[in-house]
């Protein structure tokens, strides 16, 4: 297996390679993103979202959503500033443009360009082939719903850097695929 070198001081001052971990509604993100983010020593980004909904009880409207992609790319410019080679965010924008057109019909014009705008090196985008998790945030556990939505994934995702995970080994696939689309950008030695 590959090993990712350090930066070399001269790189330090650049940008990390980001990473989006996206996909419906428990197809394994989090903990993939978690993963992703220890095995690379990485920096993790939570998902704004969900501790914007647990402070409410789960309660919000079309008005909260863009006060909830606010905190998320908060959070990801924090982690993008620091010296680490690698940061993982667990979803980002195009999760919160797919619920709101899904649930509300229609998208808040800043999320909706920060969805279109937004820059990670690469999106790794979760199969919804798991078991359903129950959750009390979770919205859609019909197995048919969330294969709709993964179709809405697929059709807003920039194709050139949207890599599929799915079935077991998810780690494995997305250090692979990591390895792949950093080679570009960084120092390999195996």
């Amino acid at each position: 297996m590959m090993k990712l070198a350090p930066k070399s001081e001269a790189s330090k001052e650049s940008e990390a390679f980001s990473i989006l971990i996206t996909g419906p509604e428990s197809s394994g993100k989090t903990t993939l993103a978690r993963d992703l983010a220890f095995a690379l020593d990485g920096l993790y980004v939570e998902e704004a979202a969900r501790a914007y909904l647990l402070e409410r009880n789960g309660d919000y409207s079309a008005a909260d959503l863009p006060a909830i992609w606010q905190k998320q790319k908060e959070a990801e410019d924090a982690a993008r500033a620091t010296s680490a080679s690698f940061v993982i965010c667990d979803t980002g924008p195009e999760v919160i443009r797919i619920w709101a057109e899904v649930k509300y019909g229609s998208c808040p014009e800043e999320v909706l360009h920060a969805a279109k705008t937004r820059h990670y090196d690469l999106i790794l985008l979760c199969y919804p082939d798991l078991p359903w998790e129950e959750d009390p945030l979770r919205e859609a556990p019909e197995a048919e719903d969330r294969l709709i939505l993964f179709e809405h994934y697929l059709a807003v995702l920039p194709k050139e850097r949207t890599v599929i995970i799915e079935g077991e080994n998810r780690l494995r696939q997305a250090l692979v695929c990591t390895a792949d689309f950093s080679r570009r950008n960084r120092t390999f030695a195996d």
